[in-house]
């Protein structure tokens, strides 16, 4: 079955053509102007995703040897969270092309879609597990008892992780996206030079904060602290708060497997941890790589794959709406049942 899948929850454009699980061709673009800005604007995000969109889907067929939309048997594209007007051009597309063709449509789950990146590996997940999701935009921790219970443990209460390299990086003037030029900088840097505060340290609580980080890194820098070890000191704090109450959560759980998802996981640091304290426990480790780790549209097919594996006729309404956010205990990979 091929799937065409779009993402465009935030400010990357992304297209993925699939059989099943497998990516026959997958292109991102991701948006430059919002670095002049400091942050993403939404109204030029979802401009850009209009513009780029159109050309973006073309090169994928091209690259699957497809000179139509005929062949495609199921178009998928995020619904959300995210940017509603991001989410509204891929979602509008897809739903228009899916009815042009006579073909179904699914909307997805954009915080599911991340965790599915892993769905359909030659290596299963063996269960329960846990999962880490952690990006620009959510921090969270999820228990897996298979691919179609996953429950949520905990979120971040304020920031989350990635907003805060973002703009940690940014405050140390290392431009915006930043997370991975702080990565870099921490690096060349002493972890221990400046010891900052660990908000809400307690393992065993499945919840995160981070904006007291922030606050406590903007204030070292406004007094001078050298930019490689205030970055190596902030990345070891974030880090180790996010493996620690991973880690509890394993033992807690009796967990066979970690997942981990989401942009932050191409963080140099967190990935070394991750491997190492997964290898000292017996766990098994499902880590994407660098490309499949921020925003992809490969991800999304996955997802849409492993609904339509439960239900070859599963669909969603062509009424399928954008949402900003998620709410709820169970994340399904389906976001527009």
């Amino acid at each position: 079955m091929r799937i065409l899948a779009i993402e465009t929850s935030c400010d990357d454009t992304a297209v993925a053509l699939l059989e099943g699980c497998s990516a026959i061709a997958e292109r991102v673009y991701s948006q430059e102007v919002h670095s002049k800005h400091g942050g993403v604007v939404p109204e030029l995000a979802s401009r850009s995703h209009m513009k780029i969109l159109p050309g973006l889907v073309s090169d994928v067929l091209r690259a699957g040897e497809m000179d139509s939309l005929e062949g495609i048997d199921v178009f998928a594209a995020t619904a959300g969270p995210g940017l509603t007007g991001s989410l509204l051009v891929g979602l509008a597309w897809s739903k228009a092309a899916a009815w042009a063709a006579a073909k179904r449509f699914l909307g997805i789950n954009h915080l599911a879609a991340h965790i599915y990146i892993h769905y359909g590996l030659k290596r299963q997940v063996v269960f329960p597990a846990v999962a880490l999701l952690v990006s620009g935009g959510h921090t969270s921790l999820f228990r897996m008892n298979s691919w179609q219970e996953i429950l949520l443990l905990g979120s971040t209460r304020d920031d989350a992780a990635g907003e805060a390299f973002d703009k940690t990086a940014k405050l140390v003037g290392l431009g915006y996206p930043g997370g991975a030029a702080l990565d870099i900088a921490a690096d060349g840097g002493n972890p221990e030079k400046y010891p900052l505060p660990s908000p809400m340290p307690d393992p065993s609580l499945p919840e995160f904060s981070f904006s007291g980080l922030k606050t406590a890194a903007k204030q070292l820098w406004e007094k001078g602290a050298d930019r490689s070890d205030l970055a190596a000191s902030f990345r070891r704090t974030v880090v180790d708060l996010l493996v620690s109450k991973l880690m509890y959560q394993c033992e807690l759980l009796g967990a066979n497997s970690v997942l981990a998802a989401g942009g932050v996981i191409a963080n140099s640091l967190l990935r070394k941890e991750l491997r190492w304290e997964c290898s000292a426990r017996n766990l098994e480790l499902f880590l994407p790589d660098r490309e499949h780790s921020t925003d992809n549209a490969l991800m999304v097919g996955r997802a849409a794959a492993a609904i339509l594996e439960r239900n070859p006729e599963a669909f969603s309404p062509i009424s399928c709406n954008a949402f900003a956010r998620w709410s709820g205990r169970s994340l399904s990979p389906i976001g527009c049942p």
